[in-house]
């Protein structure tokens, strides 16, 4: 402690720069445990083992979801934190529980958030002090102050952008700032972009050098750097990353040029350059991907809004049951706080929302949440609310096995379908859409969908042949010869079910939904079947929760997916879920795996979503008019 104070007061006394180093260790809630394995194995130990090889004086943020793993799967982990911690040389970050975004989540789960972080760490880590918080994808809101500060956070790690877009210049951002909410005031600390990207992959005298440039401000200027532990080991291997840091630190340890330290030992020796506001923003490349605001994530992608939404409903429901027990229903509440984490609510350089498992974590924690509030409630049945806040009504049909929502106004299609049995929920209509990224632009086998991916999604095609070409392309599109049907108006609520009407043209056709326990039934009336050669063709994409083993039943036996079948029954199954089929009708039979195209941190890459099943037959083969699809769930 004396040598650490004695090198503190040499570096305010001799005016060295200040290099102040941030760690953030992080995975998200339903991560594969592959992935975690590899990433402890290749990154996070030896990371940990070489920092206090070195004693390093850096600061370390260790996410909730990550040490909820680590205490599950990888105690000797969580032991390194604590061993680290016994012999000082970290300074320990605090944060949110599930890393959630905090401006994206209502204000009284952010304050939970913060909370829960600090319990959890105590718990499984110990009660070391937290002063300095990390901003979950680094999403500052000028509300933050207010929020954290109750929970004695003194300072944030915000990034330098956020202070350029304001006209400050560059060496404004090598001092401590406050900012202020509702008179709860907080330090900010400004993340250095430029030495983001340099370090680990430059050459170490080059990142010497940019950290010495600071030496001709005035007063006690700092560098920070603060990103992501994954740079070394994950992103290139150890044994280059490894080794440079252990030459950067050996060279830091030894020269006379600048000093590292903490955040918490800067804060004790610098005295804030003055009080300033920010806009709402993150790092650079956020900023690019969201257009400079996190709910754009929410209008462009929707099955991003759509989880979000289906927390607002669930979160809606569980303050009921609260009210009406009297009692705080604490699991729920867990179930909602780990579907908050941020990973999957966005897309970037990272998979994010279109990583399909990350997607099936989040319905499951919100269906477990509901499960739990609807056993106070028992509010099973329809109704009629704008679910997805876009300005049009949907219906949702809730039962206590099921979950059924129609969106009357695109196509009356099934944009979610719930399966809540324990142990076994999910969103089987959990499939994502292909959309036109930009990166995407040079692909020339790319087809990009015209519409969003849903149950029962209805077209009408002049041919078979019409048909055939649409399948051999993955559908997604529609043309002069295919029809989508895309606006059905809302006829009846039935107590467990709905009837939506359309017309088009001369052609009306009736849809009825009905639940009844792990079954629905979708009826199809045309009230003119005349119509010679034309087509009704119905899409039904399949995404359960685990989508291995993932396989295509046609009479009892398993085809091979693509291959054509004429059939009145099939089975969709995966090692997680299945789905009966079965048609009052014989109909043509096309599948295929749906997979879309996303950018990653080790470049664009596919992506399996699910199974899409494409059923046909000519309108005028419909006897009386009608198709009867009965769904059986397992």
């Amino acid at each position: 402690m004396a040598a650490r104070e004695e090198n503190e007061n040499t570096c305010i006394l001799e005016r060295k720069p200040i290099f102040i180093f941030v760690i953030h260790f992080h995975q998200p809630v339903g991560q594969l445990g592959e992935v975690l394995e590899r990433l402890f194995e290749n990154s996070y130990k030896p990371l940990m083992n070489t920092l206090m090889k070195y004693r390093a004086p850096v600061a370390l943020h260790f996410s909730g979801p990550l040490l909820l793993y680590a205490k599950e799967h990888y105690p000797d982990f969580l032991e390194l934190i604590r061993k680290s911690g016994d012999l000082g040389f970290p300074e320990f970050v605090g944060g949110a529980y599930s890393e959630a975004i905090l401006p994206l989540i209502p204000i009284e789960d952010r304050v939970e958030q913060v909370r829960k972080y600090n319990e959890l760490f105590r718990k499984l880590i110990g009660d070391y002090p937290l002063k300095g918080f990390w901003l979950p994808e680094r999403f500052w809101d000028q509300t933050i102050p207010s929020v954290i500060s109750r929970f004695g956070y003194e300072y944030v790690f915000v990034d330098d952008q956020l202070l350029y877009s304001k006209g400050m210049k560059w060496g404004d951002s090598k001092y401590l700032w406050v900012t202020e909410d509702s008179g709860k005031p907080l330090k900010l600390f400004f993340i250095d972009t430029e030495i983001r990207y340099k370090l680990p992959w430059s050459p170490i005298p080059e990142v010497v050098e940019y950290i010495t440039r600071i030496s001709g401000l005035e007063g006690c200027p700092y560098v920070l750097w603060g990103s992501d532990a994954e740079k070394f080991g994950e992103w290139r291997p150890w044994d280059v990353t490894g080794k440079w840091l252990e030459e950067f630190l050996q060279v830091s340890a030894k020269n006379d040029k600048y000093c590292i330290l903490r955040p918490r030992d800067y804060v004790r020796l610098g005295v804030p350059r003055g009080l300033t506001y920010l806009p709402h923003g993150s790092y650079d490349k956020m900023m690019e991907w969201s257009g400079g605001l996190v709910w754009n994530f929410l209008t462009k992608y929707s099955e991003s809004n759509n989880m979000h939404k289906k927390l607002i409903h669930v979160r809606n429901k569980v303050l009921e049951a609260e009210a009406r027990s009297n009692s705080r229903l604490e699991d729920a509440w867990d179930h909602i706080h780990l579907a908050e984490c941020n990973d999957v609510y966005w897309h970037g350089l990272f998979g994010g929302t279109y990583i399909h498992h990350l997607r099936a974590e989040v319905y499951r924690n919100l269906i477990r949440a509901e499960n739990i509030a609807d056993r106070i409630l028992g509010g099973y049945g329809t109704k009629k609310t704008d679910f997805d806040f876009d300005g049009t009504d949907e219906v949702l049909i809730e039962g206590r096995s099921l979950n059924a929502y129609v969106k009357p106004s695109d196509g009356g299609t099934l944009f979610e379908l719930d399966y809540r049995e324990r142990g076994k929920e999910c969103n089987l209509a959990n499939t994502m859409t292909r959309y036109p990224e930009t990166y995407l632009s040079d692909v020339p086998y790319y087809t990009h969908d015209t519409y969003r991916r849903a149950l029962f999604r209805d077209f009408i095609a002049e041919d078979m042949a019409s048909l055939r070409e649409w399948v051999s392309r993955g559908g997604g599109y529609t043309t002069e010869n295919l029809v989508s049907i895309s606006d059905y108006v809302l006829s009846e609520l039935r107590n467990s079910g709905v009837v939506l009407r359309t017309r088009l043209k001369d052609l009306e056709i009736v849809k009825e939904y009905y639940l009844s326990d792990s079954t629905l039934t979708t009826t199809y009336h045309l009230g003119n079947t005349s119509r010679r050669g034309e087509v009704l063709l119905i899409e039904i994409p399949f995404s359960p929760y685990s989508l291995n083993e993932l396989r295509l039943e046609v009479s009892g036996e398993v085809v091979e997916v693509g291959q054509y079948a004429e059939t009145n029954e099939f089975t969709l199954a995966s090692e997680s879920n299945a789905i009966k089929v079965r048609l009052s009708e014989v109909v043509n039979l096309w599948s295929w795996k749906h997979v879309t195209l996303s950018r990653t941190e080790k470049g664009v890459k596919e992506s399996l979503q699910g199974l899409v099943i494409a059923l046909g037959l000519k309108i005028s083969d419909l006897a009386g008019g009608n198709l009867k699809i009965t769904l059986h769930i397992s």
